[in-house]
């Protein structure tokens, strides 16, 4: 009888220093599958070593199933019962790994079309942001892209010149090469009238200095950003037009032309006003871009097609000589619109009527001729109603047989920049007609101007605290030297307001547009305030200061005769020495310049500070004999919120200069403001004032940027003659606020003028 032996392993067995692990009679264990095995298993490059036979007779399968656990379309099984009833007590449908910590990065189960689709887009459009870069090639992909035909010409004179012809239903673009580096650009519209071709050159101009080499760029990373912006406008127009049928660069042509009779008008009725007389000519315009209807502009700041300018920076302070005017064009902040067409949005542009080809929105005399036994005053704009531009039937889309139709085209307005208003102002938008779509109540309109940072606590309904230090220049009265102050500014927001910003909308007259103009002013003034009062000053150099040589003015009288000349000698004088970033050396001075000097005083000894004329109620949410007290600045008995799950961190923003650790620097200025906006935006600054005393002075933003005073305890019996023997006024407040457009300015103003 043979004596068994242990049976050979095989060479496979043997080989590579393996150890034998298989004994004979021995039954082989498969593997347990955990969820840390199958996570291993998942990121390994072999994949998971399970056969499919120790995966069908899993006896997990079973188990998973009798749970109630899915694993149909799981991609994760085990073969132990108990690791399946562990994963099936987490109550995870489709295996949300986001309850295992160590886990959430690990992509399970199976992508579905429209999640591959979703992430398709989002690559797609972090791709589509960059326009690429200005070369033969990358123009003509983006002519491509837009839709356009383009033709490259070989000149025969010389192999390195070529020449890209862009042409549309309406538009031709040819861009002259050199080496791959544009040299030339011409632009033409060869089926438009003289009213579109006559801002041809202009816009070609834009267009080229968009796609020169600037001093210190490289023909190899000069990008397309600021052509493509541009050249997309001019696109739309193109393929929104219908040859021969539809041109839309004739339809922004003809608002532009009645609009600019509209401001010429205004322009001609304010330099015919006798209060104004004396003042110089930016100081109208700035007037007229202010509180009337705008100035349109064709191809201005570096920007193609059509725009309507309303609200200015430091509008109050013209530029007094022409390289601070200079400086003014190029750096400080100008709101405007940018009017084009869109394609039509049925569940948007419910109560907007197509575009109309005219041009003949107001009348010539734009002004609306007087009525017998008309006693309403002022003048009335004359606007008129163009007849509608019929089209004829679109063939390819099959409704041949219904006879000509409307455009399903509509204007356009693109707010340059975005502004953020309220929710009643939103709603309020929509009833006049604009397209835009219905407010979603998401967030705090004091978000919208200061948000907050990423990852921190936000909810709109609970209060929120900004606070800010920073330095403010200022100079004693009869002293030529300068001083320099710290202020504390807070800003309380008690009440939710909810808010939105303003990107694009849709008209379907100009007069819509005209219309909403003093709403906008309000909202922008407002948010100029804010951020003036709590944001870092610009990296940018501000304006230049005048100098004393500069006050040549003879309309201005040198003798101190006018509340308003008082102010002029607190504005208009600068700093003597330059105030220098830490990490630049270019001069940052103190932001002031003469302003309030323009006025001349009325009949009665007054100067006329308020537009509207009305007069100043005193009655506010606090009288006057309640605020004077001694106690602190905190003028509101709320307590501020503490932080917690339901009181979030007050947002907080570093000074602006570093502070000193000297013992002997005086303590920072309190300064706090309750922002509320329930029928319009008020402002409740509260400040120390006198020794002892704390000035409260309650303010509203109304239309077109006016701030109105509701109520104060500033003003009374101990200063209101002012030392030159002229009586001061409670809108004297509300216009000083309007021309220096910082609350930390206002208040020094008011405390070493006033006091």
């Amino acid at each position: 009888m043979a004596t068994p032996t242990a049976m050979k392993h095989t060479l496979s067995q043997q080989g590579a220093g393996r150890t034998p692990q298989t004994q004979h009679g021995a039954v082989a264990t498969p593997p347990v599958s955990t969820p840390f095995s199958m996570a291993h298993a998942a990121l390994s490059p072999h994949g998971s070593r399970l056969s499919p036979q120790a995966v069908k007779k899993s006896p997990a399968i079973s188990a998973a199933a009798l749970l109630n656990h899915p694993t149909g379309n799981s991609a994760v099984s085990f073969d132990s019962p108990s690791a399946a009833a562990a994963f099936s007590n987490l109550q995870l449908s489709d295996l949300d790994l986001k309850a295992l910590g160590g886990l959430t990065g690990l992509q399970v189960g199976r992508n579905n079309d429209d999640e591959k689709a979703k992430r398709l887009d989002e690559v797609i459009n972090i791709l589509s942001q960059n326009r690429g870069y200005v070369s033969e090639a990358g123009l003509e992909r983006l002519a491509q892209k837009l839709e356009l035909d383009t033709m490259w010409d070989e000149h025969i004179g010389g192999e390195s010149k070529r020449t890209l012809i862009i042409a549309g239903s309406a538009l031709e673009l040819l861009i002259g090469f050199t080496d791959n580096v544009v040299l030339s650009l011409a632009l033409s519209f060869p089926d438009s009238s003289d009213s579109v071709n006559k801002h041809a050159e202009d816009a070609g101009k834009i267009l080229l200095e968009n796609l020169k080499l600037q001093p210190g760029q490289s023909p190899l990373t000069k990008q397309l950003d600021k052509f493509s912006t541009n050249f997309e406008r001019l696109a739309i127009l193109d393929k929104l037009s219908i040859a021969s049928v539809l041109n839309l660069y004739e339809a922004i042509a003809g608002i532009y032309d009645s609009l600019s009779r509209l401001h010429q008008w205004e322009l001609k009725k304010i330099r015919e006003d006798a209060s104004l007389a004396g003042r110089n000519d930016e100081y109208l315009r700035n007037i007229v871009l202010c509180t009337r209807s705008g100035v349109p502009a064709m191809n201005a700041r570096g920007k193609v097609g059509m725009r309507i300018d309303y609200w200015k920076d430091k509008h109050l302070q013209p530029p007094i000589n022409p390289q601070m005017a200079g400086y003014v064009e190029k750096h400080e902040k100008i709101w405007g619109i940018l009017v084009g067409c869109a394609p039509a949005n049925p569940d948007l542009d419910v109560n907007v009527n197509p575009v109309r080809v005219s041009h003949h929105w107001i009348s010539d005399s734009a002004e609306m001729p007087p009525m017998p036994g008309d006693l309403q005053a002022g003048h009335m704009l004359n606007w008129l109603e163009p007849e509608n531009t019929i089209i004829p039937p679109d063939e390819k889309a099959g409704d041949s047989l219904l006879g000509p139709r409307l455009p399903s085209v509509t204007f356009s307005a693109t707010f340059d920049p975005p502004i953020h208003i309220s929710f009643l102002l939103w709603e309020q938008l929509r009833g006049m007609g604009i397209g835009i779509p219905p407010m979603d109540v998401s967030k705090s309109f004091d978000n919208l101007v200061f948000p907050i940072a990423p990852g921190g606590y936000y909810d709109p309904t609970e209060p929120r605290e900004i606070h800010h230090t920073k330095d403010i220049k200022y100079q004693s009265p009869g002293s030529q030297a300068w001083s320099s102050r710290k202020h504390a500014n807070s800003l309380y927001i008690y009440k939710p307001v909810y808010g939105k910003t303003l990107t694009e909308a849709s008209f379907s007259h100009p007069q819509h547009l005209i219309a909403m103009l003093p709403y906008l002013r309000q909202y922008a003034f407002l948010s100029t305030l804010l951020e003036n009062s709590f944001k870092e000053d610009s990296a940018a150099p501000k304006r230049s200061p005048p100098t004393m040589t500069i006050r040549s003015d003879t309309s201005i009288s040198k003798k101190t005769t006018t509340n308003r000349d008082e102010f002029d000698r607190f504005m208009s004088l600068s700093s003597p020495t330059a105030i220098k970033s830490p990490s630049s050396d270019a001069p940052t001075p103190m932001d002031i310049s003469m302003s309030f000097d323009h006025h001349h005083p009325s009949a009665s000894g007054t100067v006329p500070m308020s537009i509207d004329g009305a007069s100043q109620s005193q009655s506010g949410q606090l009288l006057p004999s309640q605020a004077a007290h001694s106690q602190p600045s905190h003028f509101n008995t709320q307590v501020p919120p503490t932080v917690g799950p339901n009181h979030p961190h007050p947002t907080s923003f570093p000074p602006t200069h570093p502070s000193s650790s000297s013992s002997d620097e005086p303590e920072a200025i309190k300064i706090d403001i309750n922002l509320t906006m329930v029928h319009a935006p008020r402002l409740q600054i509260a400040f120390p004032f006198r020794e002892s005393e704390t000035a409260i002075v309650v303010l509203e933003i109304r239309e077109n940027g006016q701030v109105h005073v509701e109520s104060q305890n500033v003003l009374d019996e101990r200063n209101r003659i002012a030392p030159n023997g002229r009586e001061r006024r409670v809108e004297d407040l509300g216009k000083m606020l309007e021309t220096v457009e910082d609350i930390g300015k206002w208040v020094e103003f008011v405390r070493s003028r006033w006091a």
